[in-house]
């Protein structure tokens, strides 16, 4: 009796570890899915103040597209900028997401560069949060692409 009781204790306990862990993995799959693509700034938040609406550097130029940040299918990270009516700004990083962490790094050197949290991500709306040294932002993006 005390065998079965604790041979049943035992599987309950590895059926609900493996279960927890495959939602982990699918949570981790789901995020990884809706994650890649091409999002707009549309908010800010630094050390708590709110900004909602974002302005887009050159918003006034002809020509002009938002600017945004970009989740690729094979790991790079890309982040836009159309600055003063000539000039876009391009920033082309590598990327891992493990958990809610993307983690940014340097593709020469594997330095990281910085780390995000994703607060929230659905298939039109994407809430990173970044801490950096006295700093902490929040950033609000609509999905372009």
């Amino acid at each position: 009796m005390k065998k079965s009781l604790l041979f049943t204790l035992a599987f309950l306990f590895l059926s609900c570890s493996d279960s927890d862990t495959d939602s982990d993995d699918d949570l981790l799959n789901k995020n990884a899915e809706l994650l890649v693509g091409k999002w707009a700034y549309s908010s800010s938040r630094i050390n708590g103040a709110i900004n909602n609406q974002f302005k887009h550097s050159g918003e006034a130029c002809p020509g002009f597209k938002p600017d945004y940040i970009q989740f690729t299918e094979n790991g790079r990270y890309i982040q836009f900028a159309f600055l003063n009516c000539e000039e876009e700004f391009v920033v082309d990083k590598l990327y891992q997401l493990k958990g809610d962490t993307i983690y940014i790094t340097n593709e020469e050197t594997g330095n990281k560069v910085f780390n995000s949290t994703i607060l929230e991500v659905t298939q039109s709306t994407l809430i990173l949060r970044t801490e950096i040294p006295d700093i902490v932002l929040e950033e609000g993006f609509k999905k372009i692409e």
